[in-house]
């Protein structure tokens, strides 16, 4: 028997099929990672969520606020360059709850050490733990697809403050610490999705926290997913 579809329902079934062959994508040409803050359908306590508007700044989203500034960088894990319009993102609204959300584990079950870093690549944060326990954490951008961030369990081989690449035009890598290999983790900007070419990104204030508070043969651990 042969089966007609109606113009409609054949529409449908085109749209769909288009969809899983071209993917909606981010603006790093990648598509946008399923965790992504502006995606998911949930809203921690003390934000809201809204889409950017034309001209305006962080210091205008958040009213001149430092507290609002800062969590509204870290939740959207973007630095104020890529404060862009037309983005959906989460804008505090009451500091003391939003001060609670927490989007990595509070404790390790598997910790390594007195200190250690680990990274949440699906996630893209990272939490900085004291004998297992969350001592503070912050947004990260990974590696491409084409360019991947490894997860593995390494430890901090060294640190150099005023670092630039040697392999992608002396790019400056501020408070650089190397864990492996070619592998660093250093202050460098932050579109809010996986962007780098391998290594791990920072804002400032954390990637120099981090550069005094690690010491040489401390654990990082790169895992996909808490």
């Amino acid at each position: 028997m042969k089966i007609v579809l109606s113009p409609i329902t054949l529409f449908c079934r085109t749209f769909f099929l288009l969809l899983i062959l071209f993917p909606i994508k981010g603006v790093s040409g990648e598509v946008e990672n399923a965790q992504d803050g502006n995606a998911s359908l949930m809203i921690p306590d003390g934000f809201v969520r809204r889409v950017i508007k034309k001209g305006e700044s962080l210091s205008v989203i958040c009213s001149a606020d430092s507290v609002c500034e800062r969590l509204f960088m870290k939740v959207n894990r973007v630095d104020e360059r890529h404060i862009r319009p037309g983005r959906t993102v989460l804008v505090p609204v009451d500091a003391r709850k939003a001060e609670l959300y927490l989007p990595v584990p509070r404790t390790l079950a598997d910790s390594r050490g007195e200190r250690e870093m680990r990274i949440f690549l699906v996630l893209q944060y990272f939490g900085a733990y004291e004998k297992g326990e969350l001592l503070f954490w912050g947004p990260l951008s990974s590696g491409i697809k084409k360019r991947a961030t490894p997860p593995g369990r390494f430890f901090v081989q060294y640190k150099e403050r005023f670092k630039r690449s040697t392999k992608y035009e002396n790019a400056p890598m501020p408070f650089s610490i190397n864990y492996y290999k070619g592998y660093f983790v250093h202050q460098q900007s932050l579109p809010g999705y996986a962007a780098s070419h391998g290594c791990v990104r920072l804002l400032g204030g954390d990637a120099e926290r981090l550069f005094f508070w690690l010491q040489i043969r401390d654990p990082v651990t790169l895992v996909s997913e808490p």
